[in-house]
């Protein structure tokens, strides 16, 4: 008999990427929780917008349950462990943000409080580093875009009138001055990856 397992992420940056090394540690059987905890400011609003809509994404193809919770950090772990009982959680699964640490120097070990709450539990940690890929800070931080197929290419293009074919989230390479980068275009519910190179996005 499978267990139930629940999965704890700040998204805005590493969320999925932690869903994915988590999913490594479950088994087929297991009945599968996802918490996201929103602490981020708007100043990733972007990629908090895209990391969400893949999370969401990878919970509809894993049919899972998937919660948000808003709340400020100093009461996140507080309220991961609320979560945690009410879904009867056999296996914690945490990704670990880069904050972190600072608050295991401050508040005393994290671990110890989770497990006094959850004395039944098996506790996993998913390290920050894991989540993020090595070229991901080679990006400028995500911003809104609208692109339009324009001489057989699609390109970024002004709003206009609503004269655009979709719209997109951008990240501006940090290493030239010509648009190009990794976009993240909606096409329907979901949200597909393609490279843009001096503007012309890469066809899909």
């Amino acid at each position: 008999m499978g267990k139930n397992v629940t999965i704890v992420i700040e998204y805005g940056i590493q969320g999925e990427g932690m869903v994915k090394h988590a999913l490594e540690l479950v088994q087929n059987d297991d009945i599968l929780n996802i918490l996201v905890v929103d602490i981020s400011s708007n100043e990733l609003k972007y990629n908090k917008e895209v990391d969400f809509q893949l999370i969401k994404n990878r919970a509809e193809d894993l049919d899972c349950n998937l919660d948000i919770i808003e709340t400020v950090p100093k009461h996140a772990f507080e309220k991961a462990v609320q979560y945690a009982q009410k879904k009867k959680t056999d296996h914690l699964i945490i990704g670990e943000d880069r904050e972190q640490l600072m608050d295991l120097i401050l508040q005393g070990s994290l671990s110890s409080y989770i497990l006094t709450k959850l004395p039944q539990t098996f506790l996993t940690f998913i390290p920050f580093n894991l989540a993020v890929d090595n070229d991901f800070f080679d990006y400028a931080s995500g911003k809104r875009v609208f692109i339009k197929k324009i001489d057989g290419a699609y390109t970024i293009v002004d709003n206009i009138n609503d004269d655009y074919d979709y719209e997109a989230v951008y990240y501006k390479s940090n290493f030239t001055d010509f648009e190009t980068g990794i976009i993240y275009i909606y096409v329907g519910e979901r949200l597909i990856e393609r490279k843009i190179t001096d503007g012309i996005v890469e066809d899909f």
